[in-house]
C-alpha cells in the first residue's frame, strides 16, 4: 500500500502505536495463557491534497508473523557506552513488530543496552562482526539476507537487511 505524501505524522503515529500494543503485549504475556493474539482496529484520518478530510480504518495485531519466543545471546561485549549483543533467532516469519518487540525484551532485560545486532543465521552474524570493508561478497550476502533489526546508539531502533524498508525511528520518542 503506497502511503501517499504529506502522512510523515501518521506513520509515526502507527508505528507509536504497534511498538505501545506490543509492550503491552510483552507485559501481559507473562499473566496470559495461550490465547490468540488480540486485533484492535484503529480509525486514523487521512488527509488529500485538497485537504478533504476521509477515515481510512488500519486493522493492526500485535504480530503478523511468528512471535519471537526464544533467542540466544551469541555474543556479549561491554563498550565505554553500555552492553553490545549480538543474538541469534531461529529463522521465521517475522513482522516489524515482533522485531520491536524483541528490542524492547532486551532493552528491558539488559541494563544500559547499547547496542543489539539480531540475526536469523549464525553464518550471517559470523559474518557482520567482520569490517564491512574485509568482507567477501559472499559474506556481505549472508549479512545483507539475514541482518533483521538492530538497536545503536542506545535508542535508535534500525531495520535492517529484508526489513530495511521500515526505516529507523528514536525508542521511546
Amino acid at each position: 500500500m503506497a502511503i501517499p505524501a504529506g502522512t510523515g505524522s501518521l506513520v509515526r503515529v502507527t508505528r507509536r502505536i504497534a511498538l505501545l500494543t506490543a509492550l503491552l503485549v510483552v507485559a501481559g504475556a507473562c499473566n496470559r495463557s495461550a490465547e490468540p493474539e488480540p486485533v484492535t482496529t484503529l480509525s486514523l484520518p487521512s488527509t488529500s491534497e485538497a485537504t478533504t478530510t476521509t477515515t481510512q480504518t488500519l486493522t493492526e495485531t500485535t504480530s503478523t508473523g511468528d512471535d519471537i519466543d526464544d533467542f540466544d545471546v551469541v555474543v556479549r561485549s561491554d563498550s565505554e557506552d553500555g552492553p553490545e549483543v549480538w543474538v541469534l533467532v531461529d529463522p521465521g516469519n517475522y513482522s516489524d513488530v515482533d522485531l520491536e518487540s524483541l528490542i524492547v525484551r532486551l532493552i528491558e532485560s539488559e541494563d544500559g543496552l547499547y547496542e543489539a545486532h539480531v540475526f536469523d543465521d549464525p553464518e550471517a552474524l559470523v559474518a557482520a562482526r567482520i569490517p564491512e570493508a574485509d568482507r567477501t561478497p559472499e559474506e556481505q550476502a549472508l549479512v545483507d539476507a539475514h541482518y533483521l533489526v538492530s538497536l545503536v546508539d542506545g535508542s535508535i531502533v534500525r531495520f535492517q537487511g529484508p526489513f530495511a524498508e521500515f526505516g529507523e525511528y528514536v525508542f521511546g520518542s
